[in-house]
């Protein structure tokens, strides 16, 4: 029986660490009514969706060729390099399959405890009136860029209500508050003393 060797990536351990499962477990009750059931469970794995294939000229004949596209996300504890190595243990014994990676960076975090993430959390209670979800993500953020060289970030933005769905949509008001949110936190912090 053939195998989804991509799919199978979804499988590979790796050790996140702890301050991670621990943000994402804390913010289990907040984020999954807004991101889904299983979101904290997807969190803490690699996640693989096969997006495209295309193959063929015509429904009556088979395809000369094949080619799929995937996005394949990895959460903090884990590198390109493992992925790419199983990769290449896998799919190099499959006759006329090859691969190549488009676009690759490496999953990167700050810390919750660092300062601009707990300012961040509290000017988000107070605009706000509630208690923010202090979360990890596994998107691909502008804020990698900052991360890679050693730039603490938060990532803070709008419910993003169907999201890469039909109908997506955000509130004005939520809008407003996170502009809000961005300013005082950035007044903050640079205005805090050392």
């Amino acid at each position: 029986m053939a195998r989804n060797r991509l799919k199978d990536l979804e499988e590979v351990p790796f050790q996140a660490p702890p301050v991670v499962t621990t943000a994402i477990a804390r913010a289990k009750a907040i984020s999954e009514p807004l991101s889904g059931a299983g979101e904290a469970e997807t969190l803490g794995r690699v996640t693989v969706n096969i997006g495209t294939i295309e193959g063929g000229t015509s429904p009556n004949l088979v395809p000369m060729q094949a080619i799929a596209r995937a996005d394949i996300r990895l959460p903090v504890g884990i590198t390109t390099d493992v992925l790419v190595a199983k990769l290449d243990e896998w799919l190099a014994p499959l006759d006329g399959v090859s691969w190549k990676a488009i676009r690759r960076f490496e999953p990167s975090f700050t810390d919750p405890g660092h300062e601009l993430v707990t300012r961040t959390a509290q000017v988000a209670a107070e605009v706000l009136r509630e208690a923010p979800a202090v979360n990890m993500r596994v998107g691909g953020s502008d804020s990698r860029w900052y991360r890679m060289y050693k730039v603490p970030t938060v990532v803070l933005g709008l419910t993003p209500f169907n999201m890469g769905g039909p109908d997506e949509h955000v509130l004005v008001d939520e809008l407003v508050a996170v502009a809000k949110i961005h300013t005082l936190t950035a007044y903050d912090f640079l205005s805090a003393e050392t």
